[in-house]
């Protein structure tokens, strides 16, 4: 207890959080007195202790559900009683679950296992989170993950931690048990490789939380890489202030790196026909030069935003970044939805950007997503409107709870638009599991891209661009 009191405060302190040693110390007596069991008395009482003021309460809840979090290891087998490892999030905290929440870490168990020598596979295909967390947190300590400078070294611990909590023998049974001939052990294998792969997504998430909160536990230290290269995803709602900082200096540069004038006079190839037709007076004295035109055609953009569960942090994200290059993209038509779709470009007419973001959010977020019976919408409200200088740029996991898919919709305002770019949040690995539709749309895509990072951004809209010159 004291030890983990002692870095909790150490975490705190970090994100600028003024905590004494007699606070400590009284923290200390406190959590002798009521226990561990009860999270939110917990959280309460050290909040009343260590946190002073509201800006400091603040930064106590995003380090107090960091610390004393295991999220990236819930999975679907999961029970949905409330644990102390839980954070304070969906139901709990008043709100909805996130859709993504149901299917991270998802194993399969429906089939008979071989045996196996492997402790992290017997781990693995358990589903038992408790011990998988504190084999985690064992091999956090063991790496020295607080030593973790820059997210450039996250590849690094995140291979360290695996190494230490047994990878290498996992693999090595995982090859064995290929070998085999018989059914159950090939079954066995291919179980064993899912929940790898699982595995080191949640290691991962895991080093990115682990940045924020003991290396940059106020958001403010580091943030370039912090904002840019970490999940936005894994993005807690303190940050977002941060984030939409970081996406308008993008915005700016790219908007610098883009704007040009519709002509471009006085320079490139000289135009011969019209500066010999406009010097005829002149005797044939070239003296009014004229240079050949370049139009530039700004490109209309069309963008339609999964707005459920986990998506919504990246369309928050998407739909600042495009309504910020205002300059360059002067027509963007924003539509969002999860079980039906609206057009909500006359909110971000009336509103501030982030005010607009929250209201279509609010507004659309709610239900089960149908991408189906959004891309009907959307070609019943759009259709007319496309041409060859439109680019639709469609956001989400395509994950349509078994509903129809809508594909001659989007098949037909494919055929109108000049491109259209689906962006993924979820890693390509999982674009194909459960009730992901996303091989059924590709081939009415231009092409598509995981997109869950301010780089990725960066990166989809300069394309967007690009394609106007």
């Amino acid at each position: 207890m004291e030890k983990a009191l002692g870095d909790f405060v150490v975490a705190l302190r970090r994100a600028d959080v003024e905590v004494s040693p007699a606070e400590t110390l009284e923290a200390l007596s406190a959590m002798e007195l009521i226990g561990v069991g009860n999270r939110r008395l917990l959280h309460d009482t050290l909040s009343m202790i260590l946190a002073k003021s509201p800006e400091e309460k603040a930064l106590f809840d995003v380090c107090f559900d960091r610390f004393f979090s295991f999220r990236p290891m819930r999975s679907a087998a999961q029970s949905d009683s409330v644990t102390f490892n839980e954070p304070l999030t969906g139901s709990e905290a008043g709100g909805e679950p996130a859709e993504g929440d149901a299917r991270r870490g998802r194993r399969r168990r429906d089939r008979a296992q071989a045996h196996h020598h492997s402790k992290l596979g017997h781990l693995l295909l358990s589903d038992d989170e408790a011990a998988l967390a504190v084999l985690m947190r064992e091999a956090a300590a063991a790496v020295k993950l607080e030593r973790m400078r820059t997210l450039r070294e996250r590849s690094l611990y995140t291979q360290r931690m695996l190494v230490h909590m047994g990878m290498q023998a996992l693999e090595t049974e995982m090859e064995r048990l290929s070998s085999l001939p018989d059914e159950r052990s090939q079954s066995t294998a291919e179980q064993l490789a899912a929940a790898r792969t699982t595995l080191r997504e949640d290691v991962r998430d895991f080093v990115d939380e682990q940045y924020l909160l003991l290396v940059d536990g106020s958001g403010n230290r580091f943030i370039g890489d912090a904002v840019s290269e970490a999940r936005l995803t894994n993005m807690q709602a303190y940050y977002f202030d941060h984030i939409r900082e970081a996406v308008r200096k993008l915005a700016a540069q790219l908007a610098k790196r883009h704007a040009k004038r519709r002509k471009i006079i006085n320079r490139g190839q000289l135009d011969i026909r019209k500066t010999l037709r406009r010097n005829v007076q002149y005797d044939g004295a070239l003296f009014d030069i004229h240079w050949k035109q370049t139009r530039v055609e700004r490109p209309k953009v069309f963008v339609i935003c999964d707005v459920s569960g986990s998506v919504r942090n990246v369309s928050r994200f998407l739909l600042t970044f495009l309504y910020s290059l205002g300059e360059v993209l002067p027509r963007v038509r924003a539509f969002a939805f999860s079980n039906e779709l609206g057009e909500v470009t006359e909110i971000f007419d009336r509103y501030p950007v982030a005010e607009a973001i929250e209201m279509s959010l609010d507004d659309y977020g709610k239900g089960s997503t149908d991408y189906g019976a959004a891309f009907t919408r959307f070609r019943e409200l759009a259709l007319s409107d496309l041409d060859n200088r439109s680019t639709i740029i469609i956001l989400g996991d395509s994950r349509n709870n078994f509903y129809a898919t809508g594909v001659d919709a989007l098949k037909q305002v494919a055929g109108k638009a000049r491109q259209v770019i689906w962006l993924n949040p979820e890693p390509r690995d999982k674009w194909e599991e459960g009730d992901a539709e996303i091989h059924t749309y590709l081939p009415y895509c231009d092409y598509a891209e995981v997109c869950n990072s301010l780089a990725d951004l960066e990166r989809m809209v300069s394309r967007v661009l690009k394609s106007a010159h």
